[in-house]
């Protein structure tokens, strides 16, 4: 870093504002005049820190590399990195909220993404998008505001440039509520993931007009229902489920108005047909349909219910939290849901989806999901006391050996109206400790 004799103060340069616009963690930010050319700016000046005075340097150097109308650009800064000028915007994506519609933020949602996808591209991942770092700065078409990506001082960089490491296991980064899960283990290993969350938080926000809260799923619903699919897939927790970069997200966008009008179950009932024509990529939507609308019994019962086993049982040798979560789901709307009009004994399809899944996750030794998913699933079956799926049941019982037997028998066990159900005299499964609860 420059030594502190090279540094300008920025009133040799500037005519500060008395007061500062804004202030952070690391920095202030004050609004400018240049002396001699007139311009107005927004100075931000790094707190008397050796973090700070650290953050504000990377966010320079960061920002200096990354050419793109929509990454705040930077017009000029100290030779010390004490501080750095930038246009003066004016207005952050909150105040401007309640002034754009739903295609006006998807235009901007999709400019951000291409920015960030190029800031992804240098190795450089953000870690901090939150509505107050999307700035509007004048000079957009049409007399629109053209909105940009700033505050870049929580930049990760790729770590064959970064001269030291300015974030450590454990410490908190990025907004609350628009920060990812992840960052809370180990910040200097973020992905491109990081930003692909915080830009769903950003979406679901917008959408709500609800502050997210760490760790608290939040959906668009009602007239904005068409969006949950994209800020259910871009906010996943898990991040084997989330979707992975910004191309990814740009082209998921893109579907957002597809079928905004479809009814739900028209959507269900045609990613059905195709699946069962052969349409692999139909399988996937509708299991993303399950996941985003996790209430709707009929999504469930009437639809997904009837995927093909083989296809349940090779998806969920492939993605066993997923479609644990789904089979837990599946059990609880035969628990809880209203039936309707529909055939009694169509209550075994629903039933068989989740036993499906059961086998998989027993077969694969995930017990701990088996374990999850057992217990409501005894419930719906003993309730709704199909004879046939009850067969079935004992036959996945009888089978089991005695380790996966011990994850399996303390759930059956804790339900004796489900133990009843399944008594059977003289039945003769492999597990000693199952004979015992339901062959005596």
């Amino acid at each position: 870093m420059p030594t502190d004799e090279s540094s300008v103060e920025p009133n040799e340069r500037y005519r500060l504002d008395p007061r500062p616009r804004g202030r952070g963690s690391f920095s202030e930010v004050i609004r400018a005049v240049h002396r001699s050319e007139g311009t107005v700016v927004a100075l931000k000046r790094a707190k008397a820190t050796p973090e700070a005075r650290s953050r504000i340097k990377r966010e320079i150097d960061a920002q200096k590399e990354l050419a793109h109308p929509n990454i705040m650009p930077i017009l000029d800064h100290d030779p010390a990195y004490r501080w750095y000028t930038m246009p003066l915007a004016e207005k952050t994506l909150y105040e401007a909220r309640e002034d754009l519609g739903e295609e006006d933020f998807a235009s901007i949602l999709s400019d951000l993404a291409d920015a960030l996808e190029v800031a992804h591209q240098q190795k450089l991942i953000h870690r901090d998008v939150s509505p107050s770092n999307i700035l509007g700065l004048p000079g957009g078409s049409s007399g629109r505001l053209r909105w940009v990506v700033a505050d870049w001082g929580m930049v990760r960089v790729s770590p064959d440039v970064a001269s030291r490491a300015l974030t450590r296991p454990g410490q908190r980064m990025g907004t609350p509520g628009f920060d990812a899960p992840e960052l809370d283990v180990d910040p200097s290993r973020a992905t491109e993931a990081v930003d692909v969350y915080s830009l769903g938080r950003v979406t679901a926000w917008f959408l709500t007009g609800q502050d997210p809260r760490s760790g608290v799923r939040l959906l668009p619903d009602g007239e904005l229902i068409h969006w949950r699919p994209f800020v259910r897939a871009c906010t996943e927790q898990d991040l084997d489920q989330r979707v992975p970069t910004m191309a990814a997200l740009r082209q998921l966008l893109k579907q957002v108005f597809d079928h905004r009008d479809d009814p739900l179950p028209e959507r269900a009932s045609r990613l059905l047909e195709g699946l069962l024509l052969g349409d692999d990529e139909s399988l996937a939507g509708l299991i993303s349909l399950a996941e985003s609308f996790r209430e709707d019994s009929t999504i469930f019962v009437d639809y997904l219910a009837q995927v093909p086993s083989t296809r349940v049982r090779s998806w969920a040798s492939a993605e066993p939290d997923r479609a644990a979560s789904l089979g837990l789901a599946m059990a609880t709307h035969l628990l809880r849901s209203p039936w309707g009009d529909r055939d009694v004994s169509y209550a075994a399809t629903p039933l068989t989806f989740t036993l499906t899944i059961l086998r998989s996750l027993v077969e694969t030794r995930r017990f701990g999901l088996a374990q999850d998913v057992v217990g409501p699933y005894f419930e719906a079956d003993t309730q709704w006391a199909q004879g046939p799926q009850r067969s079935r049941t004992l036959e996945w019982l009888a089978d089991l050996d005695e380790t996966a037997a011990a994850i399996i028998y303390p759930e059956l066990a804790r339900r004796p109206a489900s133990a009843e159900y399944y008594s059977e005299p003289g039945w003769r499964p492999r597990s000693a400790a199952l004979r015992s609860l339901l062959a005596s």
